[in-house]
């Protein structure tokens, strides 16, 4: 089962409401987006008073950084379960991190935006700071044992984990939004997703410039599909 189905829906009852809070924004956040978000509707959706949401959330803003906050512990835990899902490979299991990250905004759109939104951005908030640092360190840490076992091993560290974690972030953002991913020409999203990853780590420890054969299998498929 997917990890985050935990979180939907959940019906209202005497004792839960902060959780049911937290559900039903994320639903509303998928549907309509986060400009659709706010405390008095999401009274109205769970038929409380319009007072009862702020006794959890100060404001809007409070709520999606509380979003947030799971979406980075949840995003973790995802990440971590695709590289040992991955086997040992360094290179491999640092693909998976990636691979799974671009999962995790497909599949759960709401959270990956709460996660990335400007207001949760602009608010001061020491857990979710270190919960972003654990998701960041997860990906050095893997960047890093990548290189060691000889990818890139010409690169500088920092770029390359820039690069390679600028490359997730943009695949997650493209494919999880239609508004953009509309503007691309393909059949089965998996495998572009996969190709992505390919070009930027990789499936084995070669350089990415090294699996063309493989790249070119799936674009096949693609286009076969």
């Amino acid at each position: 089962m997917y990890l985050l189905q935990t979180w939907r829906p959940m019906a209202y009852h005497h004792g839960n409401l902060r959780e049911a809070l937290l559900a039903r924004a994320a639903e509303v956040i998928a549907e309509s987006g986060v400009e659709a978000l706010s405390l008095r509707g999401l009274a109205r959706d769970l038929d409380v008073s319009h007072a009862a949401p702020r006794r959890h959330f100060a404001d809007r803003r409070g709520l999606l950084v509380e979003l947030a906050k799971e979406a980075f512990r949840l995003c973790v835990v995802m990440m971590e379960q695709g590289a040992e899902a991955a086997g040992p490979d360094p290179v491999a299991r640092y693909r998976a991190l990636g691979r799974s990250y671009v999962e995790f905004a497909r599949r759960d759109p709401a959270f990956f935006r709460a996660m990335h939104h400007p207001e949760v951005r602009s608010i001061p908030n020491s857990e979710l700071s270190e919960l972003q640092g654990a998701w960041f360190a997860a990906l050095r840490d893997g960047a890093a044992a990548a290189q060691r076992s000889g990818w890139h091993p010409e690169a500088d560290p920092e770029a390359l984990v820039a690069f390679s974690v600028s490359a997730a972030m943009g695949a997650a953002q493209l494919l999880s939004d239609e508004s953009w991913s509309q503007h691309l020409d393909f059949n089965d999203i998996d495998l572009l997703a996969d190709d992505l990853l390919d070009l930027t780590v990789g499936r084995t420890q070669k350089s990415l410039m090294s699996t063309p054969n493989e790249l070119t299998g799936n674009a096949a498929k693609r286009r076969a599909s």
